[in-house]
């Protein structure tokens, strides 16, 4: 298997990729200035590393079947040397976790002024990962009804335009609906051809290592607003525990972006890093259902929550419609009809479709039948059932959540699911 080299610096490269920071790699650097002011040697090296990551997971295209899984060398300079050496192993084991790659990390010193001080604030308040979601339009709605200071951290790449519009659109609804200014900080992290500097045409679509870029921006965003010590990633316990719907989905085929083990992973380097031990990181949906999360909204954001975007081929379609096949796709519409609410927003109908005139490996038929038989076995738990599903989802003993509560959950995700999937007989003909 091929090492894939990468280089995250300033001086010349002979061989790998280059990505020059301020050139073919933008960090986030400028946004961040103009929303603080001047950023620290520290800070500036995380943007570099969380960049430099991010952009090496873009540029670097997964192989098919056994090479899906790739091997990323990352030399990244650095001035503040000593402070990464020692979160250096814990960030790898991060890598592995959210991406399922085999991540080497090696930093060299570069010329500048190391920080010695990075104080935190006592002010309480709330960092919110601000993706355009649904789940991140209902957190941000509980937390403004809580009265708590709240600032919304979003990113997207470079001319995204249709996920900037969401994340602009949930925040202007959010702001007028409770007739209160909300601070949104937008970042825009990407790779880009700038100068005598190029980035490659051909990306990886999968962006595992978002969630860690995302996390590092919100942290230096909750320091800078003055808040001591929190930040909240909003992710339903389905897609933040994430069992795979079948064998063919584990491991590397399944995204990991919020997965508690990588929370973990990630607060305690951002701890060290950043000299905070109080510093935390908090899912407040870890055991709730998307359709739970979604039923927190007052009634008329519920209404107009077609502005928030689930799919990550909604910039691909026609009129910017959401696929309507995908996994994300299925559990948002299940939310949404089982709060009795509807839109025409799906570029694919499956759940009115004949899906049994589908080849077996059309993604619309294959995702349905794997969903569909992923929510049986959670269907009328009881202890005998428990401990069979324990055996066969080894995922679930993992110290970083309650397992009980999360197999409960599920049955819960079972349940709901099956209720909205009774009005539609294309559906229960697949169910028998």
């Amino acid at each position: 298997m091929t090492v894939e080299k990468v280089f995250v610096c300033e001086r010349p490269v002979n061989n790998g990729l280059h990505l020059y920071p301020g050139q073919n790699l933008y960090t986030g650097e400028k946004p961040l200035e103009n929303e603080f002011g001047q950023l620290n040697s520290l800070e500036i090296d995380l943007l570099n590393v969380a960049s430099g990551i991010f952009a090496s997971d873009l540029a670097i295209p997964r192989d098919e079947r056994e090479f899906f899984i790739r091997d990323i060398e990352i030399t990244i300079d650095v001035v503040n040397l000593s402070s990464f050496e020692q979160i250096k192993d814990l960030l790898e084991t991060a890598l592995l976790t959210v991406s399922r790659d085999n991540w080497t990390i090696n930093f060299v010193q570069k010329k500048g002024v190391p920080v010695t001080d990075f104080n935190w604030n006592e002010k309480e308040g709330a960092a919110l990962l601000f993706s355009g979601g649904l789940d991140s339009m209902c957190a941000a709605s509980d937390f403004i009804k809580e009265n708590k200071d709240l600032v919304l951290v979003s990113h997207n790449s470079h001319g995204n335009k249709v996920v900037d519009d969401c994340q602009n659109n949930v925040h202007s609804l959010l702001e007028n609906y409770y007739s209160k200014q909300i601070r949104h900080v937008h970042v825009k992290v990407y790779g880009r051809n700038q100068g005598d500097y190029n980035f490659p045409t051909d990306r990886e679509n999968t962006q595992r290592t978002r969630s860690f870029l995302f996390l590092c921006l919100a942290s230096l965003v909750s320091r800078r607003c003055n808040f001591n010590k929190v930040l909240y990633m909003a992710e339903n316990g389905q897609f933040a525990i994430h069992l795979p719907l079948n064998p063919s989905r584990v491991g590397p085929f399944s995204t990991h972006t919020a997965d508690p083990q990588f929370v973990q992973i990630t607060k305690d380097l951002l701890k060290i890093l950043l000299r905070n031990p109080e510093f935390d990181i908090i899912n407040p949906y870890l055991y709730k259902t998307k359709a739970e999360v979604f039923a927190c909204l007052p009634e008329e954001l519920r209404k107009q929550s077609y502005l928030s975007a689930s799919c990550w081929m909604i910039s691909r379609i026609p009129d910017n419609k959401h696929c309507g096949y995908c996994v994300p796709c299925i559990s948002r519409r299940i939310s949404l009809e089982y709060n009795n609410i509807e839109f025409d927003e799906y570029a694919h109908d499956i759940f009115n479709s004949d899906l049994n005139n589908l080849d077996d490996l059309d993604d619309k038929r294959r995702n349905i039948v794997d969903y569909l038989e992923f929510i049986s076995k959670f269907n009328n738990l009881n202890d005998s059932k428990k401990y069979e599903l324990l055996i066969e989802f080894p995922e679930l003993y993992n110290s970083s959540f309650d397992t009980n509560a999360a197999i409960d959950m599920y049955g819960r995700v079972s349940t709901q699911s099956l209720a909205v999937f009774q009005k539609y007989p294309n559906i229960i003909k697949l169910i028998g």
